[in-house]
């Protein structure tokens, strides 16, 4: 028995085993994860999204779950493949162990499992599409005629909408479509909370790192660096902000601390001023030069390592405060509509529970 055979059989000799190779799963939090992600794919992409995606449904006699477990383990053979690809098996041994019937029944069973286990995540999936359904009709009167038959029933099926032992939640279309839509208002007003923050977040982690880096380049600087600043570049720097790189300059000059460099620019800012007869490049070039003699005045090495060190701090709090904020959008961009209006909660049980138990009148 060859390396690549015996860990194939290895491999599935074992359901923990194969999980823990081939979906990375460790726990119940991680099946549960993986469960959500496969229910995700067989609602959008699979090949039976057209028998339970409420947005590809024609009637809602079209709704079949029969073929869940089939599409399940086809999503186990991807997942597979991928891996089997990583180990640098031969396309002629994968084709070989897609078709071994042997393992396909083990990942029919442990597709059994899942349903069993986590199947409510698949029906929860099904239900997030009827909202995103009622969704995309631009006013009431626009709703799905799916969605008017997963209300009130059909000639087959009755109301969709009907709580185990409890009546009816809603009744027309347009109530729906307008607890869709305020709860949609509802989850985009809370991420564009977190949108503007991130916003302002990301323009300050820009700032300080710019500062930061303006300092470390400023103690580099030599005198005949300094000399090399000609009258051009600083009227430049001083009246071209959205220029990146003279920004970049203006701030590096600003956080010299020599005495002897803050002279030499302010000596060619005064003798540029001296030199020009133009009064309003006199008064920028008076301007130059007053603002490098204020920071002649003003950085001090203690002054300028002091403003470095603090910099440096608000960095690290700043893109910490970003990560955070990062996750806990996309944490909100994934709830679903229901978690935003308690009727769409109870909306989404009843249809969870009626998905799972459909019966033709």
């Amino acid at each position: 028995m060859t390396k690549s055979q015996a860990y194939i059989q290895n491999l599935f000799s074992d359901k923990v085993i194969f999980e823990k190779e081939v979906l990375h799963v460790n726990c119940d939090e991680d099946r549960k994860e993986v469960m959500s992600l496969m229910c995700k794919e067989l609602c959008t992409n699979s090949k039976i999204a057209h028998q339970i995606n409420f947005l590809k449904l024609k009637s809602i006699d079209d709704i079949n779950f029969d073929g869940v477990n089939i599409a399940l383990v086809q999503l186990l053979i991807a997942e597979l493949v991928s891996l089997l690809n990583e180990r640098r098996y031969t396309q002629a041994e994968i084709d070989s162990i897609k078709k071994n019937k042997v393992y396909l029944k083990f990942m029919y069973q442990l597709a059994q499992t899942y349903m069993r286990r986590f199947g409510t995540l698949l029906y929860k999936e099904v239900a997030n599409t009827f909202f995103e359904l009622i969704g995309v009709a631009d006013k009431p009167e626009n709703v799905s005629k799916v969605v008017h038959e997963a209300i009130n029933g059909n000639d087959r099926y009755n109301s969709l909408l009907e709580q185990h032992g409890g009546g009816q939640i809603l009744y027309r279309a347009d109530q729906a479509w307008m607890r869709v839509k305020q709860a949609r208002d509802d989850k985009n007003r809370k991420v564009q909370v977190f949108q503007v923050e991130i916003v302002k977040l990301v323009k300050r982690v820009d700032e300080l790192k710019l500062h930061i880096s303006a300092i470390a380049a400023s103690k580099a600087l030599t005198l005949n660096e300094v000399k090399k600043v000609t009258p051009e570049l600083l009227i430049d720097m001083f009246t071209d902000e959205d220029d990146i790189q003279l920004h970049t300059k203006k701030t590096m000059f600003s956080y010299v601390s020599s005495e002897e460099l803050n002279n030499v620019l302010i000596h060619s800012a005064q003798s540029a001023k001296n030199g020009i007869k133009d009064t309003k490049l006199k008064d920028e070039f008076s301007q130059i030069a007053d603002f490098f003699k204020k920071c002649k005045s003003v950085n001090t090495k203690q002054f300028i390592d002091s403003r470095f060190e603090a910099f440096k701090e608000e960095l690290k709090a700043k893109i910490d405060r970003y990560r955070m904020q990062r996750l806990k959008l996309q944490t909100l961009r994934d709830r679903p509509l229901d978690s935003f209006d308690p009727t769409l909660k109870r909306v989404k049980e009843a249809l969870v529970y009626n998905l799972q138990h459909m019966h033709k009148k």
